[in-house]
């Protein structure tokens, strides 16, 4: 038995400092009643020794974990409810509750393996059944299901085998080889989305706050996101974002051809035909916080942001936007829109490689959480979006999807494309960009309708 995904959409809203004051009563109440979701969240606390945890690709030594921020509020939080609800929890232990059946997998190889529950550490050989839940600390756990299919999970990790071709990944990553006849069709559930294989290799990541990582490196994948029941076909060499929540938002990243043509695999260039466009007189672009990288020789507008453009060649700071860091953050760009308007996509683009040193692209990095707004006065902008009612509606982080660990790792010229998996990301008037690193932005581009839903 797993928690519903309600429940656990209030764990992740908690975990994460979004939750309001009636979803944390709420949440507490469902704690004391529910020991499933008591047994759940201990699970989620014991990977505690197996930090700094990633929802990157395998990363290269000495590469600084992607996600590591966010790990402080789930420790804070995780060891708060534990001193709750501690006296009414009992560890699970799936050999306990199982009913005879076939066998449906084995550990095949061990690498370096810790367990959170040392006392239900397997050994290699040992068989898998339907419901049997796999807590893995560290190290690597190599899978083989009996229909062929193989999977390397990576701790920390929680999985729970749900059927002979099937798994729910909590949270962790698993690489996942299903290329025989009998294992086509093999999926793995997220919070967020299902990853059913078409003949494939990929690799699946569920970071712990429900943000869901899909990689195709061989054949197709059908990505079906959950409440939306929307099938979206990804090849060999694409990859998705899955934010959790009520509204699944999807993002791609993409590299370019390094070109003034902004030419990217599936990522069209900037356009002049979205609804933000400058020509059109209906959006604005500010700089609310930070500081805007000038020169006594050239000025930057903002507005350059909504031209259509990009820049004209890597290294061209006048037809760029950039935020110099102070005080140890960047600050943010403010798009107003000009009335609320229903938003289908969200495109931004950078460019940067000194002309002089080839390696030298640390300011193509995108590196930002994107928020949205829908009344027409503003919160206060110095004060942190989570605690002023933004909506937050993804985060993006190219360096940790490019596993980009020196500047000559990262493509010079990149793209990101926000959407929503089926109809419209949501209706706001603003939208705000809190930036989280260097970046030569060179175009914004906002696709949607005027058509307000009250």
């Amino acid at each position: 038995m797993k928690s519903s995904e309600a429940d656990m959409e209030l764990v992740r809203l908690y975990l994460d400092s979004q939750a309001t004051a009636e979803e944390v009563g709420l949440l507490e109440q469902k704690m004391k009643d529910n020991l499933q979701l008591r047994k759940d969240f201990l699970a989620y606390t014991r990977i505690d020794a197996a930090l700094p945890y990633s929802i990157n690709l395998p990363k290269r030594d000495n590469q600084i974990p992607p996600l590591l921020s966010y790990w402080p509020l789930w420790l804070s939080a995780a060891a708060a409810l534990l001193f709750l609800f501690a006296s009414k929890f009992t560890p699970a232990n799936p050999a306990n509750n199982r009913i005879p059946a076939q066998t449906i997998a084995h550990f095949e190889k061990l690498e370096n393996c810790r367990w959170m529950n040392p006392k239900e550490a397997p050994v290699l050989g040992n068989s898998l059944f339907v419901n049997d839940r796999i807590e893995l600390s560290s190290g690597t756990a190599h899978i083989r299901f009996e229909n062929g299919a193989t999977m390397e999970l990576m701790g920390p990790s929680i999985i729970q085998i749900d059927s002979a071709n099937s798994v729910f990944l909590t949270m962790g990553r698993t690489k996942v080889l299903a290329d025989t006849p009998d294992s086509q069709g093999f999926s793995i559930t997220t919070p967020s989305s299902t990853f059913v294989d078409l003949g494939t290799a990929f690799t699946a990541a569920v970071a712990p706050d429900g943000l869901s990582r899909l990689d195709v490196s061989q054949g197709k994948v059908n990505l079906i996101v959950e409440d939306d029941h929307d099938h979206h076909l990804i090849e060999a060499g694409q990859a998705i974002f899955v934010e959790p929540g009520k509204r699944k938002v999807l993002a791609k990243i993409e590299p370019g051809s390094e070109s003034k043509a902004f030419i990217f695999p599936t990522i069209p260039p900037p356009s002049r035909n979205d609804y933000a466009d400058a020509s059109k007189g209906m959006a604005r672009v500010s700089v609310p916080t930070g500081k805007l990288l000038q020169r006594p020789n050239w000025e930057v507008n903002p507005l350059t942001l909504l031209d259509g453009k990009g820049q004209s060649e890597p290294d061209s700071p006048k037809e760029s936007v950039f935020l110099e860091r102070e005080g140890g953050t960047y600050g943010n760009l403010l798009i107003d829109l000009g009335k609320e308007i229903g938003i289908e996509r969200i495109n931004s683009y950078s460019w940067h490689q000194h002309q002089k040193v080839k390696s030298h692209k640390n300011r193509a990095r995108q590196v930002f959480t994107l928020y949205g707004f829908k009344d027409k006065k503003l919160p206060n902008l110095n004060l942190t979006a989570s605690e002023t009612g933004w909506n937050r509606i993804a985060r993006i982080n190219s360096d940790h999807f490019f596993d980009v660990n020196e500047d000559i790792d990262r493509p010079a010229q990149q793209a990101c494309s926000i959407f929503a998996s089926k109809g419209k990301i949501g209706f706001f008037r603003y939208l705000l960009i809190e930036v989280h690193g260097p970046t030569f932005f060179g175009e914004i581009d906002v696709f949607g309708n005027s058509v307000n839903p009250r």
